[in-house]
């Protein structure tokens, strides 16, 4: 019989343990969660939030923020668990500049009598990292544009990550590879994009070839004006696409990554002006276009002849402008011939995200007995 009661008093204090244990692991998980929940917070005092009332924007002075949240100072008292959209920017009249700003949802968690406290509404593919740059003193990360580099930095990343699941390669390339300017680029190579497919049907299903999107950043990032990301954007759009993923933008971004500087101004300035057919082989085509020397030297912003006929022969020999039947050096012609192929017209539609017929994309077509009377 004692051994009996021995054995049931062992019993019972193993019960008692695993319940004991089980209570702990409960709230060390709520306690992490917790923990999480409250990361660090520290004073930006140039940072603003803007809220729309109305047609009005409304600033409220960022008392302090953490990569979960951030406290406003503001008359408003939005009900706990509200959600508002907020533009964060440096203290002054609204951006104007993509790159000054970041737009974000936020939920309001409490208010007192100085403001309200609001959580960030990200993706959980969001990898934001405030205050954690080895490279910059704690003043320095505290500033607007530190703090806005890193919530755009981590909504493109979040906007890879759902292009390309599994892919690592993008957060690499944008965490530890490019320098600070090449970066910003990407970026906003990235969120342009995701921008052009807002409207697009089944746009949260669309996916990427990984290669695609690694090649667009890397050489895309480079660009040398805004027009270049903007068009690298495009194409980046246009990669995403919902079910098999498509490929057929590997030449485009072939011929886009050969482009530099005015090149891309011209090319940009020729598809622009061109007027388009239907050729006898069902291509589109465009009637010639001849600019005056006065006028590509305003494209270009430049009154380096001699680099401007480099640029326009570069362009012939990529395909995307007609052969001039008229060689020698710009600075004795009186006009220059930047007529676009059929190549090139095709490859300025992508560049403007638009992933159908490029004879949707630029609309009707022109009679060639009409123009030919111009």
């Amino acid at each position: 019989m004692i051994l009996c009661l021995c054995a049931s008093v062992q019993w019972r204090v193993v019960l008692a343990l695993e319940l004991l244990l089980s209570n702990l692991r409960s709230w060390l998980r709520k306690s992490s969660a917790g923990y999480r929940d409250r990361a660090e917070r520290r004073p930006s005092p140039s940072l603003a939030a803007y809220h729309w009332d109305g047609s009005t924007p409304k600033e409220n002075v960022v008392s302090n923020i953490s990569a979960s949240g951030a406290f406003l100072l503001t008359n408003q008292r939005w009900d706990p668990g509200e959600t508002l959209s907020l533009t964060l920017q440096r203290k002054g009249p609204p951006e104007r500049i993509p790159e000054h700003r970041f737009s974000l949802q936020a939920r309001a968690v409490r208010h007192d009598g100085q403001g309200v406290a609001v959580a960030f509404v990200m993706s959980p593919d969001a990898d934001l990292r405030l205050w954690q740059s080895p490279l910059k003193t704690p003043e320095e990360q505290a500033e607007p544009e530190n703090i806005l580099r890193e919530f755009r930095t981590a909504a493109a990343i979040a906007f890879l990550r759902r292009i390309c699941p599994g892919a690592k390669e993008m957060k690499q390339l944008l965490r530890e590879r490019l320098t600070n300017y090449r970066l910003e680029s990407a970026v906003e190579i990235a969120l342009h994009a995701e921008e052009l497919l807002v409207f697009e049907p089944g746009a949260r299903k669309m996916r990427a070839h990984p290669n695609l999107v690694l090649r667009i950043l890397e050489d895309g990032s480079s660009a040398e004006s805004e027009r270049a990301l903007q068009f690298w954007a495009g194409l980046l759009a246009t990669c995403c696409t919902i079910g098999k993923e498509d490929i057929s933008n590997h030449d485009f971004i072939e011929l886009m990554s050969q482009m530099k500087g005015a090149q891309v101004s011209i090319f940009s300035a020729a598809c622009e002006a061109a007027a388009t057919y239907q050729s006898e082989h069902d291509a589109l085509e465009a009637h010639p276009i001849h600019c005056a020397v006065e006028e590509i030297i305003q494209i270009v912003d430049q009154h380096d002849l001699a680099k401007i006929a480099l640029d326009l022969d570069c362009l012939a020999g990529l395909g995307l402008l007609v052969k001039s039947d008229s060689p020698g050096f710009v600075a004795v012609r009186q006009e220059v011939d930047i007529t676009p192929t059929s190549l090139g017209l095709q490859l300025f539609a992508r560049c403007h995200a638009h992933r159908g017929s490029p004879q949707a994309f630029y609309g009707p077509l022109a009679e060639p007995a009409t123009l030919a009377k111009d």
